[in-house]
């Protein structure tokens, strides 16, 4: 008994499509009468929100539907984009329902097309039925686009470019994810047949397009972060300043939470748009924190300057390398007093003019210190406000009256120098060149300096420098011929020529190193 059911139901299909093609043979045959039936009326099947309006006239319909259409004014509008809603009143869009329009729009089914278009559309309209959505008349198109508009920025749904996931040293890539956002044009031209009626409201799906993401793949960043992991990372410590060295191997484990990713925006070198790339950097506090317990002396006075040392370290990660240079700093330190010093003779011995040594002890009386008493020696930072520069470097011999420049390891320049008297002697010490005048006046002495660098201040408003031989305002030039022994006030006097050729090859912040 069920197989015979199984084989009746198995025939259905087949003797519903020959009852469809025989309609459909009989429509196409009497087409012409069908058409004559109904001419000037709508075709059978065609309904608008459940209105059914077969055999109406256009007029007929724009009257059915002006009562039986649900007042639009007290339903809400529901803005639609996919999971997402807001609602809106009509008169937010300046939106009515356009019953005339409506009822044209549902006379033209079965009539646009070729004939087997229109008949095919006829059988299948009578055959399933065709729900039309009601026309929608934007009286104020401008009204609707600035509704429309505001809601831009709340349908936007942002981009999310290519990544990197840094699982300990393993690095995994994240490809872009598209975002979207309102497609204001193709939803204003769509309005008038976008409204859908249901029971929670009128309903109108808002159109979007994709937003591709700037960085869709993490391209070369990939091969850049699993480099960076494949060794340990160098941190070097070299100070001109002090002679002291030391290497820092930071494993890939820890540098793998140091890693993150970012986007850089990069100019082609023409007018078409930036192109957009994954950078692997640093998270600057992931890095701040590992320094922070970085000791690389174990108390010799010397530390690492943090904030210095993350941009360093930032640079060169971005770069694709596995080392930097760490800034340092430089701790004050305690000295005991020796039978036999002064305030001036112990400033001296450390490199710093008296000033500076009295500054970093307030209260200090200089004429009576005693064997045992604990002085401060400032932080030789206190000398180097600039950004030092160690490629190129000035080394003065008090001892022979010499100035040498070297470029690298490499002597560039000797020169016969004249350093200060006894009386008012050069420091000896690290300093650099902090400023630079093509002529500076010494109003103490009433003393012209042709091509000046200022490399240490004697007080807070009074520099010491290297120049070349100075002028009295009455033309007379002082200490030609002498060179090569000691006649200055303190700073270090060349030749004219070999003055001017310094000052162009020496930039602000060169390393001055001068020597007993």
């Amino acid at each position: 008994m069920l197989r015979r059911l199984l084989l009746r139901l198995a025939w259905f299909p087949i003797v519903i499509s020959f009852c469809l093609c025989g309609l459909a043979g009989g429509m196409f045959l009497a087409g012409d009468v069908y058409s004559r039936r109904y001419s000037g009326r709508i075709y059978p099947g065609v309904q608008v929100q459940g209105v059914r309006l077969d055999g109406l006239t256009v007029a007929e319909a724009a009257l059915v539907l002006q009562t039986a259409l649900p007042d639009p004014a007290a339903l809400p509008l529901i803005l639609r984009d996919r999971e997402r809603t807001w609602v809106r009143t009509w008169a937010d869009l300046g939106l009515r329902m356009d019953p005339e329009a409506t009822a044209r729009m549902a006379y033209q089914v079965g009539r646009s097309g070729t004939f087997i278009e229109q008949r095919l559309t006829v059988l299948q309209t009578l055959i399933t039925g065709r729900t039309l959505p009601p026309v929608v008349l934007v009286p104020d198109p401008l009204q609707a686009r600035e509704a429309l508009h505001s809601l831009a920025a709340e349908i936007f749904i942002p981009p999310v470019n290519a990544t990197l996931i840094f699982q300990g040293t393993e690095v995994i890539p994240v490809a872009g994810k598209a975002g979207s956002e309102l497609d204001l044009e193709a939803t204003l031209a769509a309005l008038p047949y976008a409204i859908g009626i249901t029971r929670e409201g009128v309903v109108m799906d808002l159109l979007t397009r994709p937003v591709p993401p700037p960085v869709g793949e993490p391209g070369a960043a990939l091969t850049q972060a699993r480099d960076l992991l494949a060794r340990p990372f160098q941190l070097i410590a070299d100070d001109p300043l002090t002679g002291f060295t030391a290497t820092l191997s930071v494993e890939p484990s820890d540098v793998a939470r140091w890693l993150v990713t970012t986007v850089s925006e990069e100019q082609t070198g023409n007018e078409d748009e930036p192109i957009a790339r994954l950078v692997v950097t640093v998270d600057e506090e992931a890095v701040r924190a590992y320094l922070e317990g970085v000791d690389l002396t174990g108390g010799e006075g010397i530390g690492v300057n943090v904030e210095r040392s993350v941009a360093a370290i930032r640079e060169a990660v971005e770069a694709g390398e596995s080392q930097a240079k760490l800034a340092l700093l430089h701790y004050p330190r305690t000295y005991i007093v020796q039978p036999g010093d002064t305030a001036t003779s112990v400033a001296y011995a450390h490199g710093f003019p008296l000033w500076r040594l009295l500054e970093a002890n307030p209260g200090l009386d200089q004429g009576t210190l005693q064997p045992g008493q604990h002085i401060t020696i400032p932080s030789l930072d206190v000398l180097f406000p600039l950004p030092l520069v160690t490629e190129r470097r000035i080394v003065v011999d008090l001892s022979d009256q010499r100035l040498y420049a070297y470029q690298g390891d490499a002597l560039v320049f000797d020169f016969t120098a004249s350093t200060g008297i006894p009386s008012s002697p050069t420091i000896p010490g690290v300093f650099q060149v902090l400023s630079k005048e093509e002529e500076a006046y010494a109003s103490s002495w009433d003393l012209w300096m042709p091509h000046f660098m200022g490399i240490y201040y004697t007080a807070p408003d009074f520099v010491n420098g290297i120049h070349g031989l100075p002028t009295l305002s009455n033309g007379t030039r002082l200490w030609e011929g002498v060179l090569g022994r000691p006649v200055s006030y303190g700073c270090v006097v060349l030749g004219l020529r070999e003055a001017a050729t310094l000052y162009e090859w020496a930039p602000l912040g060169t390393l001055v190193v001068i020597q007993p």
